[in-house]
């Protein structure tokens, strides 16, 4: 009886290691993710950036 409670428990322990294991290789992968995508943004504020300050000279040139 005790036997089969401490395999029982060894199991779940081991199905718990096993479950955090691979939450943290989705937390790497996440991470790594999410890192791209603010890079991304990164890019494309610095590209809207670049047509607003467009749009502003032709304005500046308009009105002069």
């Amino acid at each position: 009886m005790q036997s089969e409670l401490f395999s029982e428990l060894e199991q779940k322990i081991e199905n718990l290691i096993e479950e955090v294991e691979l939450m943290r290789l989705e937390i790497s992968e996440l991470k790594e993710e999410r890192d791209a995508l603010a890079s991304q943004r990164g890019q494309t504020d610095e590209r809207l950036q670049q047509l607003l300050q467009k749009f502003n000279r032709l304005e500046e040139t308009a009105s002069a």
